[in-house]
């Protein structure tokens, strides 16, 4: 991603260092990479899809909101 601003980058990116959440982990499932947040009973809500091949993100199992089973 190429961002052009007039403004200053300390400005662009003040405060994305404390987005970070705290239960979000990043995992393997069926060798996809996921973002998930763990609600528990094994279950996880998946936050953000990390792959290259554009079919993932078409996959409906896949889509950021949906329920997986850890």
């Amino acid at each position: 991603m190429i961002l052009y601003t007039p403004m200053q980058l300390e400005l662009v990116f003040d405060g994305m260092e404390k987005s970070v959440v705290a239960n979000q982990r990043e995992i393997s499932f069926d060798n996809k990479t996921l973002v998930v947040e763990d609600n528990g009973y094994g279950m996880a809500k998946i936050v953000r899809l990390i792959s290259t091949d554009p079919m993932d993100y078409l996959n409906p199992n896949l889509i950021p909101g949906a329920e997986i089973k850890l």
